[in-house]
């Protein structure tokens, strides 16, 4: 085995055991782009995940950008991360401005739901890799260089290696045993002290804003606006992923939800936005919605 073998199998099993002590499918994501960064130097990392229609992709983790893109999506099929989950097999660019700018170019938009993909502006090499366990394509993740040529036969074959690890570890994750919740109980005076936050919900396409800065929508926004509508009218703040799943407010697709995706999704978002509330995993199936200050609720901009 040569030296550069030798030092991939070496990383590959520093970051399998990173994984492995990992409490949950969140600390798994930022440990696998860390791992990426710390053993194999891609320092520009991103992870999207498939939506319940398998027609986009959208943004649950990033490393090294600027901005971290929480919530941005691909359409299955589009540039280079769409097509590698269109055609479940990875993907290597070595020159990607031409590319970027006639991309970047068309996806301009006024909508001012509309997040960034996480990207380097100078970026002249992509690899991506589908994400796939049990047969199933989860998402694709993707790394980023500002070299020419920056990857390798090699590199590819790796990335695919660590995205199958991640994509096994998300649906480990799915298993749902949760009993649900006790009636709600009074919110204790931490919740309900300080700031006061407003909440706005349009219902059209469940987009969520806190203080006029969106935040997410479609199920992710939905999702919040029925935890945050449960705390100001009950002072409820422990749920269980049972519970959401049988909301039909939520409109969760019957053959396949991804319901705890989408909890990842909003949970990750929340915490790049700092927002005023946050969801913690208390135990399998359940989780906390903790929240700084007072909220106010508005749908559709009316009280």
């Amino acid at each position: 085995m040569s030296d550069a073998s030798a030092r991939t199998v070496a990383g590959l099993a520093a970051l399998t055991h990173q994984l492995e002590v990992c409490a949950d499918v969140d600390t798994v994501l930022t440990a696998a782009l860390e791992a990426l960064c710390e053993q194999f130097g891609f320092e520009h990392s991103s992870l999207l995940l498939l939506d319940e229609t398998a027609t986009s992709l959208y943004t649950v983790a990033s490393r090294g950008y600027q901005a971290a893109g929480i919530g941005s999506e691909v359409r299955v099929g589009d540039g280079v991360i769409g097509r590698v989950a269109a055609e479940r097999r990875p993907a290597r660019i070595n020159n990607l401005q031409r590319m970027l700018v006639y991309a970047r170019s068309a996806a301009r938009s006024t909508d001012d739901t509309e997040i960034p993909v996480p990207s380097l502006p100078s970026a002249n090499s992509q690899l991506a890799a589908p994400a796939i366990a049990l047969g199933r394509v989860v998402g694709v993740l993707a790394v980023e260089s500002e070299q020419l040529g920056a990857f390798t036969p090699e590199d590819e074959a790796l990335l695919s290696v660590v995205a199958h690890v991640v994509a096994s570890a998300i649906l480990l994750d799915r298993i749902d045993t949760a009993e649900p919740v006790a009636a709600p109980r009074s919110p204790s005076p931490s919740t309900t002290a300080g700031r006061v936050s407003t909440v706005r919900f349009f219902t059209a396409d469940g987009s969520t804003f806190i203080d006029d800065e969106y935040v997410i929508k479609g199920v992710a926004g939905r999702i919040l606006w029925r935890l945050v509508s449960d705390h100001v009218r009950d002072g409820r703040t422990e749920f269980t992923n049972r519970e959401v799943r049988l909301d039909p407010s939520l409109e969760l697709p019957a053959f396949k939800d991804n319901l705890e995706n989408r909890l990842l999704l909003l949970k990750r978002r929340l915490d790049d936005r700092e927002a005023p509330m946050r969801i913690n995993r208390t135990g399998r199936g359940r989780f906390r919605l903790d929240v700084e200050g007072t909220l106010r609720t508005l749908v559709d901009g009316n009280r």
